[in-house]
């Protein structure tokens, strides 16, 4: 895969976070992200993202 088509699926990715967090926010749902680097094996660094989702009352 190219550098370019990487770039690209980062790019869709995003939108698509951003599309996902917006539809949470107009049915009130919070929606907070936490971000943590683990080290692979392979020693490459992997940045995970966890969500946690509230009601808002």
């Amino acid at each position: 895969m190219k550098d370019a088509d990487l770039a690209k699926a980062v790019r869709d990715a995003v939108a698509t976070l951003n599309e996902a967090l917006a539809q949470a926010a107009r049915h009130n749902l919070a929606v907070t992200l936490r971000t943590t680097a683990h080290q692979t094996t392979g020693g490459v660094e992997r940045v995970v993202v966890e969500p946690r989702i509230f009601k808002q009352l």
